[in-house]
């Protein structure tokens, strides 16, 4: 097969029967599922079509196939709508910290030699703390670049000039990094967690092990509903996997969100729960 598609970046490359095939079964397709989704997916593909087009008739393949798992394929995306801001993102991350055992707050003061610096999280375990910089993107095919860690490191060096005992300046991101980054990071001792960063226990693999997907997995919310799930500090699917519709109600949601909601929850063996 020679097809070409167009990535998020707006390159073009070879339609790859593998990465959709590991795709899916990171998601937790079965095999035979993605047998059929393939043999349907192929004989829809054409010249020019967008990545995201591709994602959006998987995501529906898998639905069809295996009610519900296809809002676990749509992590990636879910993560970039956790904007239009940052700040979710950096609640996410902070809440992500707390389940792993860390203590946190978010938009921390930290004192610097030369400038006081709002810090995204700040976090501290085992006798040791740490600052972070969330670095979150909203557009496909974005990269997190060197010019990121460089910001970072040099926040890090003022505010250790003060002798005020951080350990170690961390660097988060829902995209994936440039090889120079990794490289930067690397070399200045940053921790770095990012989509596929590290390679066995980047940021998706810990999501999919904690089952902390982000309420934006559930496509059907809009982002109103979001909007007032975060002010209600609801960030996670498994938030709402027990609420009962009165709750739901007095959250402001309206009576659409509240069946799709109450109806997805009430599905055997739900994957967020």
């Amino acid at each position: 097969m020679n097809i070409k598609v167009t990535k998020a970046s707006g390159v073009l490359e070879p339609f790859s029967e593998a990465k959709i095939r590991r795709s899916l079964k990171r998601a937790g397709a079965q095999p035979q599922v993605i047998d059929k989704i393939l043999v349907q997916l192929i004989g829809r593909l054409h010249d020019g079509l967008t990545t995201r087009q591709i994602y959006r008739q998987v995501f529906d393949l898998l639905n069809q196939y295996q009610a519900g798992q296809g809002y676990h394929y749509s992590l990636k995306d879910a993560l970039m709508q956790l904007g239009p801001s940052g700040y979710p993102f950096e609640k996410y991350i902070s809440r992500l910290l707390t389940h792993l055992g860390y203590r946190t707050q978010t938009q921390v003061i930290v004192k610097g030699k030369c400038l006081d610096h709002e810090v995204d999280v700040v976090a501290a375990k085992d006798n040791q703390q740490f600052l972070i910089e969330c670095k979150f993107h909203n557009r496909a095919g974005t990269k997190t670049r060197s010019k990121d860690a460089l910001y970072v490191q040099a926040r890090f060096e003022d505010i250790k000039e003060t002798g005020s005992g951080y350990q170690q300046m961390w660097l988060v991101t829902n995209t994936k990094l440039t090889s120079n980054t990794i490289k930067y990071g690397l070399c200045r001792g940053i921790k770095l967690l990012a989509w596929r960063y590290p390679a066995a226990n980047g940021l998706e693999s810990l999501i999919e092990a904690n089952k902390f997907h982000p309420l934006t997995c559930l496509t059907f919310l809009n982002q109103d509903d979001c909007r007032r799930l975060y002010q209600n500090n609801l960030l996670l699917c498994r938030d709402l996997a027990h609420l009962k519709k009165q709750e739901l109600i007095n959250l402001g949601l309206n009576s659409t969100a509240i069946t799709q909601i109450l109806d997805f929850f009430s599905l055997p063996n739900n994957i967020f729960i």
